[in-house]
């Protein structure tokens, strides 16, 4: 069952340019849109949406609380961050339905230990960090597990179709995804020699 978290949040009324003004003041200009409803510009301070998304929320049900004591139920969409500075400066708000069909990027968590890792000193390469999946929003769970005890030999991989999913989810990920996979170190790619190409040299001809 997806944790629902609340935050605060204001009508914006200033577009554009004048947006700058507020992420100088520690504000973040964000859009609520969605539900065949109108786009609904707001404001959310840049402390406590950190704070959420510091508490791995960021593929929760948010309920926004606006002034008026009102509230919507979202997920964030998309967080949009400065090229250079890498902060956040514009976020957008989809509004849900606790019952509707939904496709989000959940994270993954790494369980168990990989044979080939500990028997074979390979390395754990994960080729994934989410899986974008279907299911309802009430369903959205933190993370989904992906056991690698079954990687047992260098070059073992696991796809994402090879990964349990919740009851009622659906892949949306490419079935034949590389999402964990374990290689061998360089130190060991470079003790095994390549193997010299065979080459015949042909018989001498005789002059007549």
């Amino acid at each position: 069952m997806a944790q629902r978290v609340e935050l605060a949040v204001t009508p914006r009324n200033v577009m554009g340019k004048a947006n700058n003004r507020l992420r100088k003041a520690g504000i973040i200009p964000a859009n609520i849109s969605g539900h065949k409803q109108a786009s609904q510009a707001i404001q959310v301070e840049a402390v406590p949406f950190d704070r959420l998304q510091r508490a791995h929320a960021a593929t929760k049900i948010v309920t926004l609380k606006l002034p008026d004591n009102t509230t919507q139920t979202v997920l964030i969409r998309h967080v949009q961050r400065g090229p250079r500075s890498g902060k956040i400066v514009h976020i957008e708000f989809s509004r849900v339905s606790l019952h509707e069909q939904v496709t989000v990027k959940v994270p993954l968590h790494f369980v168990g230990e990989a044979p080939a890792v500990k028997l074979e000193s390979g390395v754990l390469l994960h080729l994934l960090d989410t899986l974008e999946v279907a299911c309802s929003a009430s369903d959205i769970v933190e993370h989904i597990d992906v056991d690698v005890s079954g990687l047992e030999h260098i070059d073992s991989i696991l796809h994402a179709s090879d990964v349990k999913l919740p009851a009622n989810y659906t892949l949306v990920t490419a079935s034949d995804e590389g999402v964990v996979k374990v290689a061998a170190t360089r130190a060991e790619a470079a003790a095994t020699p390549a193997e010299a190409p065979t080459t015949t040299t042909p018989p001498e001809a005789s002059g007549q």
